[in-house]
Parts: C-alpha cells; sequence; structure tokens
C-alpha cells in the first residue's frame, strides 16, 4: 500500500509557518531571571558598584560615574562594557539630564520603574511601555541588551529599541527609530 507525502508535507509547512510565534507564546524568561536583580531602590552615590550584571559579566547596569566640569557627583542610569580597564557605556537613560548624587530608581506604586531627583522633587527617566502591564525588573542580557520584565515574565520595554550611545552585534533598529547620542 503506498503512502501519501502530500499530508507530511503540509504538516511540515504549517509547523514552518508557525515557528516564529512560539516567543509569543511561551515566554523568554522565567521567575529565576528576576530573582538575580537586587530589590530596589536604588541611590545614586560615589563607590556603588552596578546593579546587575550579565549572565557571562560582560555588560553591567547601573549608575555610571558622568564626568562634567560644572557639577560635582552626576551619575548616569546606564549599560556599559564590564570586563574593559575604562568601561564604555553603550546605552544611557538620562543622557541629557545627569542625575545628581541621592537620586533613586525605584518601582513606583503603579508598578513602572522611575529615575527620580529628590532635590528638585522630578521625573529623569521612566522607561515608555506599551500598554498596561506592570514592571516586575530588569534583566541584563548578554547581548547588552537591558529588558524590563512584566508579573508574567515577559519583555515590556528594551533598550535595544531605545538606542542612544552605541549598536552592539545583533541590535536591530526597529522603523522610524532616531539615535541619540550624549
Amino acid at each position: 500500500m503506498a503512502t501519501s507525502t502530500l499530508p507530511h508535507c503540509c504538516c511540515l509547512l504549517l509547523l514552518l509557518l508557525l515557528l516564529p510565534l512560539l516567543p509569543t507564546v511561551f515566554s523568554a524568561y522565567t521567575k529565576d531571571d528576576c530573582d538575580k536583580m537586587p530589590i530596589s531602590p536604588f541611590v545614586a552615590q560615589p563607590g556603588i558598584g552596578p546593579f546587575i550584571q550579565s549572565h557571562l559579566g560582560e555588560f553591567a547596569f547601573g549608575f555610571h560615574p558622568f564626568e562634567s566640569r560644572e557639577k560635582e557627583n552626576q551619575f548616569l542610569l546606564a549599560v556599559w562594557f564590564n570586563k574593559t580597564k575604562d568601561p564604555t557605556i553603550v546605552w544611557s537613560a538620562n543622557g541629557s539630564k545627569p542625575a545628581p548624587q541621592g537620586s533613586v530608581l525605584k518601582l513606583s506604586s503603579n508598578k513602572e520603574f522611575v529615575l527620580n531627583d529628590p532635590d528638585q522633587d522630578s521625573e529623569l527617566w521612566k522607561p515608555q511601555r506599551n500598554g498596561s502591564s506592570k514592571s516586575s525588573c530588569f534583566v541584563m542580557l548578554d547581548n547588552g541588551n537591558l529588558v524590563i520584565l512584566d508579573e508574567q515574565y515577559n519583555s515590556i520595554w528594551e533598550s535595544f529599541k531605545e538606542p542612544t550611545d552605541t549598536i552592539l552585534p545583533g541590535q536591530i533598529l526597529p522603523m522610524n527609530t532616531t539615535l541619540r547620542s550624549h
């Protein structure tokens, strides 16, 4: 009895068409990713290391000292190369508004990460999210992408979609993206 290969080909074709949808069905992140992040709030002060590092330690995220002749003790909320002699910033949240010492990055009561300047009682940075998902934690990936996860461990924001100082290997620029340099 001869069997037809047509049904097998159709199944394979259907599988190949559905394969790109798998990341939207299954989260690529887990609770373990969030457990690596210390409890916020984080305070900008000299001598404090990064909040989190990528798994391999190549990249770090935290307050990085900002060199300024006008004011002392200014910081950028940034991602930088972590294993170089002079850490190079590859992304910064608040490049146009350096954070003075004592500024705080925290998870607000409505579950949004916010960087505040307590002296001026002003918001220096807040990631622009789509929808009403509530932030849970930051994850620093080995490719240099900083990701914010929601309570179901789905990505709701990423630094690669808001490029500033450096384009990293593997980074894809979304349509209508504007590059910023500080």
